[in-house]
């Protein structure tokens, strides 16, 4: 039961990254709003993010000498990108050569926001809240037995 609470908990958290993509539109394709999830095993849960979410706030700079190329490529990315923009494809490598020569800048808050320790003590309380319900209610069921 108290996993349940910390999936609910997480399952919270997700969906206010999602927002704030939306919010900051950062969401063209739905890609890394597909990749934002929640694993859960036994008495433990995550929240995973893509690792290259954090650079749409703090933003990336010109691609170094010998990149180690991402899963999907940057161009791969772009093209995605491009199509859900309605920009023709041979444009994708013009903004992969920008991308390089110049990076890009981020947008504040779109993930600090919603992970900042305000949201999460918001988010948390009612999920502690069950928590300690459950305990006190298996502490009375066994004073009971």
């Amino acid at each position: 039961m108290t996993n349940d609470a910390l999936t609910n908990f997480l399952e919270s958290l997700k969906t206010d990254v999602i927002n704030s993509l939306q919010a900051n539109g950062k969401m063209a394709t739905g890609q890394t709003a597909e990749q934002i999830t929640v694993i859960s095993d036994g008495d433990s849960a995550q929240l995973q993010l893509p690792a290259y979410i954090q650079l749409l706030e703090t933003g990336r700079g010109p691609t170094g000498s010998n990149p180690t190329a991402g899963n999907p490529t940057m161009i791969d990315r772009i093209k995605a990108w491009c199509q859900a923009k309605g920009i023709p494809d041979k444009a994708a490598w013009a903004v992969k050569k920008s991308i390089d020569k110049k990076g890009f800048k981020g947008v504040s808050g779109i993930l600090s926001e919603p992970l900042s320790d305000d949201n999460i003590n918001l988010r948390l309380n009612p999920a502690t809240e069950n928590i300690a319900d459950t305990i006190a209610q298996q502490i009375l069921d066994s004073l009971t037995i």
